[in-house]
């Protein structure tokens, strides 16, 4: 993982729009319905060039294939794990608890959406091999014709996975969490063992305190930092045999304009992450829920080796940050931990599920463009003091 050595380096949380009709592909897909696959495998590389192409135009320094041909960033594994063989819908399985007093809001988010989590009901085996090496060479192809400074592809966590997929098969949860772990390591191999960097998509390391799935009875019996240590146990188990330069984790408190009222400080969420072999860890930083957490660094060491990705830009609203507010963000960073030790980031992303938008695809890219404005202005400022 490349240092903000020379020069505070950006990048983003990972997902991103797909246009309209990959959009309607995926949706037909997960309703079961035909779709021509040739066509959909042809629209899924010309859009993963696409945005890749968009990334470095706008100046990001390590991209993404912007999950293209996924439709979220959790329940497309459910096609990718022998043993996930029947879905509910989103609505079954879990519940945001600061969403509760506010039906109307949870409505106009998620109306057009068609989340559908696996359930597990035998034992797991990988058998996404060739999907993921899909990806992997859409994304290649992408880049070698685009050339960012670095790249990486996101994929699920053990611990988000079995906090909101049920299991019907595993004695217990530690067995069912630590199998997933086992499970994941191929879809980790595969993409680090093509020269990617992998980031692990954790948000149950934050938004695991409120959210309510099917296993919320063993977070209130034997407490949430108990299970963050699982998880993070299980992510270890997963990462096996790849370097922790290969790596890095998202941490958040899901990705939905609400009130946020219940989510834990960020302290508590670094913390147990810090444990996890990777070396990179992004976290929400520019929403109004989180925003004021910066101070948290002036006793929390970040621990050698590790680089933290602060998020410089809201992922949630559609005001498009002034370049002079983030680089002010990624100064006050960078003289808490360091230049060479921050990167600068976004809180989420701007396409987490296929039809579930939070900001206008235009003003994401604004937002982006902004992003590497303002950290080149932070750049200068900083160089200044060296």
């Amino acid at each position: 993982m490349k240092r903000s050595v020379d020069r505070v380096l950006t990048t983003h949380t990972g997902s991103f729009e797909r246009p309209e009709d990959v959009n309607e592909m995926i949706t037909a897909r997960v309703l079961g319905n035909n779709v021509d696959e040739d066509l959909f495998e042809k629209r899924v590389r010309e859009a993963t060039a696409e945005v890749v192409a968009r990334q470095v135009e706008c100046g990001i320094d390590v991209v993404s294939d912007g999950e293209t041909a996924k439709p979220g960033y959790l329940e497309y594994v459910g096609d990718r794990i022998d043993g996930f063989d029947e879905y509910i819908d989103a609505s079954e399985v879990f519940r945001f608890m600061d969403m509760e007093p506010f039906p109307e809001i949870v409505y106009r988010i998620y109306k057009d959406t068609h989340v559908k989590i696996p359930v597990c009901t035998r034992p797991l085996s990988y058998i996404g091999h060739d999907q993921v090496q899909r990806d992997i060479d859409n994304f290649k192809a992408a880049l070698s014709q685009s050339q960012p400074s670095e790249a990486f592809m996101p994929a699920v966590s053990p611990g988000l996975l079995a906090m909101c997929s049920p299991n019907r098969y595993y004695k217990n949860y530690d067995e069912y969490v630590l199998a997933i772990g086992e499970v994941m390591n191929a879809e980790y191999r595969a993409i680090t063992d093509a020269g990617l960097l992998v980031q692990i998509d954790a948000p149950d390391l934050a938004f695991g305190a409120d959210i309510r799935t099917w296993m919320w009875g063993e977070v209130e019996e034997r407490g949430f930092r108990t299970i963050q240590d699982l998880h993070v146990e299980a992510l270890n188990v997963a990462l096996q045999g790849i370097s922790p330069e290969q790596v890095r984790m998202h941490l958040c408190w899901a990705n939905y304009n609400g009130p946020h009222v219940n989510d834990i400080p960020v302290r508590d969420a670094l913390e147990p992450a810090f444990k996890a072999n990777v070396c990179g860890i992004n976290f929400e930083a520019a929403n109004a829920a989180h925003a004021h957490e910066w101070e948290v660094f002036k006793d929390l060491k970040v621990p050698d080796g590790k680089v933290i990705i602060p998020g410089v830009v809201d992922s949630k609203i559609e005001i498009v940050e002034r370049p002079e507010l983030i680089s002010q963000r990624i100064q006050t960073y960078a003289n808490l931990v360091g230049q060479e030790n921050l990167i600068a980031g976004v809180d989420c992303g701007f396409g987490t599920f296929v039809n579930v938008l939070m900001v206008n695809p235009r003003i994401a890219w604004m937002k982006l463009r902004n992003l590497v404005e303002g950290a080149q202005m932070a750049s200068d400022e900083l160089a200044k003091k060296r």
